[in-house]
């Protein structure tokens, strides 16, 4: 079983995994492909995603795709 994250965590994020943003419908309106794993900071945490911090913007990022810590 996956460890359970939480605001403040550091995360793994693996190369290959999308980051994305929604509007207030839930509709993607922007995202990034990770070409490297990258470790993140979660900032806040949503029922699917974890909110974190990439390239000086807010991003979300599907709990699946997340790790814990540095790998």
């Amino acid at each position: 079983m996956k460890k359970h994250h939480k605001k403040g965590d550091l995360v793994y994020v693996p190369s290959q995994v999308n980051l994305y943003n929604i509007d207030s419908s839930g509709a993607v309106i922007d995202y990034f492909i990770t070409k490297r794993p990258i470790n993140l900071l979660i900032i806040e945490e949503h029922d699917k995603a974890y909110e974190v911090i990439h390239g000086k913007k807010k991003w979300l990022v599907n709990k699946k795709n997340v790790y814990g810590g540095t790998k």
